[in-house]
């Protein structure tokens, strides 16, 4: 079934809803209330390509507390979650990225379908040449681990709220491995102690 044959058989009001739930800059701003109204709903009216902008701007004055709401208390849990999480700063971390799987001391690895990816104290790295012309080897970087109460991982958000709050300030995040209580951030030294102030200001308990 094509989208607009779907489209034709959903309301107005669940077309807004499906389009603010794909765009959360959208409810965000809906939250803080500014938005202009109208030329919102004349936006998504022309999307839609159903109704009037009037009904579209009604529909989306009915979805915006529901999703407001929920996204509200989804940040609590978030906020909450980061109360009860330890962080830390460890440098002089390499990042080894290989073809072949490397039998070297490591402290987190990811092994995809096409590479192995090695976090490795740089220090313990005695050879680099040893690895192989295949290896990609970025050196003197910064590892932020978080280590969080099990239940993060039944926390939607918890990653997605991290890597916003970084992108925010233009941090970019080199790598970045999450596994079960344990959150490791790889950043480039010179936006480490940044990245851990911002963090910090939600790790400290109300």
């Amino acid at each position: 079934m094509s989208n607009s044959v779907s489209n034709k058989s959903k309301s107005v009001a669940r077309l807004v809803k499906e389009i603010l739930e794909k765009r959360p800059f959208l409810v965000d701003a809906l939250r803080l209330n500014i938005v202009n109204y109208s030329a919102l709903s004349r936006m998504l009216h022309e999307e839609i390509g159903r109704g009037s902008p009037e009904a579209v701007k009604a529909a989306v004055l009915r979805v915006r507390d529901e999703l407001a709401r929920r996204k509200g208390l989804q940040e609590e849990k978030v906020i909450d979650l980061l109360r009860r999480t330890k962080v830390r700063l460890q440098d002089k971390i390499a990042v080894i990225i290989s073809r072949e799987e490397l039998k070297i001391p490591y402290l987190f690895t990811a092994h995809l379908t096409d590479s192995h990816v090695y976090i490795v104290d740089q220090t313990e790295l005695k050879d680099e040449d040893a690895l192989g012309e295949d290896v990609e080897v970025t050196s003197n970087l910064v590892a932020l681990i978080l280590t969080s109460p099990p239940e993060v991982e039944r926390t939607p958000g918890f990653v997605a709220f991290i890597t916003q709050l970084l992108a925010g300030r233009n941090i970019n995040i080199l790598e970045f491995i999450s596994c079960f209580t344990n959150t490791v951030i790889i950043l480039d030294a010179k936006d480490a102690l940044e990245a851990f102030s911002l963090l910090q200001r939600y790790f400290q308990p109300s």
